[in-house]
């Protein structure tokens, strides 16, 4: 089981919304009366989630947390979706990014998250929290091998796409209505280049000349939206 704490209101929201079967315990300040903590009691009788009062100036609850999945279970997601939409992390190593990218992806409702087994951040503590919950929604999927992972997909019809500055089609011009998984790579050194071989179509966020690049988490908005747009 995992505790959440008073600054954790978002993420224990999310929970009682979404996994009210996840919730384990529920506790509430017995002299809190604020609007927000009147909103929490509603929901979670809402979802019969079982509210306790004590004495604490702070509220908590405990969890259970989600656990990664792995190929079995994408290849079953897969087969139940006929327009996919996945998102691959190359390296992403940094808990705030994933944390921050889980919670975006959740948002622009794409269906899987993968990570590679090695050289990759995982649902640490820091990720979760910074998820605000998606962490425990999203399908979070490790696999051995991105690039196996690449060919498999373009087997079954799906789009490889990958994003890098270089690139000459802005990322706009992409047609997402289609099974599509995405690539984006780590903080410093972008996408592998035996992966690279894999991807169909490299894509660009065009962006002022005095700036770089966009931090990864960044990135991902950028595109998970745009394809969400033109999926609904």
């Amino acid at each position: 089981m995992t505790e959440l704490k008073s600054s954790d209101q978002n993420f224990i929201k999310t929970l009682i919304t979404n996994l009210p079967e996840k919730v384990k315990e529920f506790v509430l300040p017995d002299k809190k009366n604020d609007k927000k903590t009147s909103d929490l009691i509603h929901l979670a009788k809402q979802n019969n989630v079982e509210v306790k009062f004590s004495s604490s100036k702070k509220l908590h609850a405990t969890y259970e947390p989600a656990q990664a999945k792995d190929i079995n279970f994408l290849e079953k997601l897969l087969d139940k979706k006929n327009n996919s939409l996945i998102l691959i992390l190359d390296h992403v190593m940094d808990p705030q990014n994933l944390g921050s990218i889980l919670r975006t992806s959740l948002a622009a409702e794409v269906d899987a998250v993968v990570v590679s087994k090695n050289r990759a951040c995982h649902l640490t503590d820091t990720v979760r929290k910074v998820s605000k919950g998606a962490s425990e929604i999203i399908p979070f999927v490790i696999v051995n091998n991105i690039k196996y992972l690449t060919k498999h997909l373009k087997n079954i019809n799906f789009k490889i796409v990958g994003c890098e500055a270089s690139a000459e089609k802005k990322y706009y011009d992409f047609d997402y209505k289609v099974p599509v998984a995405i690539i984006m790579g780590s903080e410093g050194y972008g996408i592998k280049l035996n992966l690279k071989k894999e991807i169909d179509e490299m894509l660009k966020i065009p962006m002022s000349e005095k700036i770089e690049s966009l931090n990864v988490s960044n990135a991902c908005s950028v595109i998970l939206f745009e394809a969400n747009k033109q999926r609904n």
